[in-house]
């Protein structure tokens, strides 16, 4: 809070993380209880949940950057926000895994990611940028 950022984002990134620790090692309790029940291995079941939620770990950080995620501000810069950080984590996904829409190879992957990242940090010209990066993304993927 003292290095600038709102009370509510520095709650929200603080309570984001703890929620995150069920399924990120060494914590994983969630891991356990799914290892338990599925009898596998847990750093093979921990990875694989981890590599899963991966955006997930990005989403904290778009509630420090840009405190209108959280339903702060005019209605305006929220529903930008929300739509961008939306098309930014579909696309930051799409790039990781490597399927939006349909199969995509390693330079259409690149895209996307660098579209998502240009999208999750809020400002117009970043997210012109990044929705120029995702729309050539998609269209390459797309042919």
């Amino acid at each position: 809070v003292r290095l600038g950022v709102a009370v509510e984002a520095a709650h929200m990134f603080v309570l984001y993380f703890a929620i995150l620790s069920a399924i990120t090692p060494p914590v994983a309790i969630a891991v356990y209880a799914a290892c338990g029940i599925s009898r596998s291995a847990v750093w093979d079941t921990s990875i694989a949940a981890v590599k899963l939620a991966l955006t997930g770990y990005i989403i904290p950080f778009m509630f420090v950057f840009g405190p209108s995620l959280l339903l702060i501000g005019d209605w305006d810069k929220v529903a930008v926000s929300v739509v961008t950080s939306i098309t930014g984590v579909t696309l930051l996904t799409g790039g990781l895994s490597g399927y939006l829409l349909k199969p995509a190879n390693w330079p259409t992957r690149l895209l996307y990611i660098a579209a998502a990242f240009t999208l999750i940090k809020p400002g117009l010209t970043t997210d012109m940028i990044g929705a120029g990066l995702g729309a050539l993304g998609l269209f390459l993927n797309w042919r």
